[in-house]
């Protein structure tokens, strides 16, 4: 009985594990292969899950949506999906750490269409509904971040609860 107890505690637990967020954003830039070089959007593409894996740099992700307007342009589409990536949440693995790592280098993103937006981060944080919040509205209207990083926009703007990665 305390076998099967088990069992269901660690299937519950693993449930509610934001496992997966890793793949939301893939789609988007791989469809944006009528952008660029022939094949650069599916290289983008598939490099965008590693930069949003629980031990990725914070940093990788904004390096990326970076190479994809620079690789594919700034059409609108290729703009709203490197947004999409600049604004995901990253992986969260409740079982080692609950508290999520933003990038702290004031250089990235590079580009400035990209400058001014916050994170996701997982809803079991304390203080996510201000970060999520912020972040819904950033991707609508970014945030002035002239000479700031992501990490000091997010302290900026009321969140916290983060550990700052160059």
């Amino acid at each position: 009985m305390q076998t099967k107890t088990f069992i269901l505690t660690v299937l519950a637990a693993v449930g509610h594990a934001r496992f997966g967020q890793e793949g939301l954003v893939q789609a988007d830039i791989q469809a944006l292969s009528a952008f660029g070089a022939p094949g650069a959007a599916g290289t983008l593409a598939g490099q965008s899950p590693g930069t949003l894996l629980a031990g990725a740099n914070a940093c990788a992700k904004l390096e990326l949506a970076d190479q994809i307007v620079a690789q594919l342009g700034d059409d609108p589409a290729v703009l709203a999906a490197a947004i999409k990536l600049v604004a995901a949440e990253k992986n969260t693995n409740p079982f080692a750490n609950i508290i999520p790592t933003i990038c702290s280098d004031a250089t990235l993103p590079v580009t400035e269409a990209l400058r001014g937006i916050v994170p996701l981060v997982d809803p079991a944080v304390e203080g996510a509904d201000v970060q999520n919040a912020n972040s819904a509205q950033s991707v609508q209207a970014a945030f002035a971040a002239n000479g700031i990083s992501v990490a000091d926009l997010s302290a900026a703007q009321g969140f916290s609860n983060f550990t700052e990665q160059a």
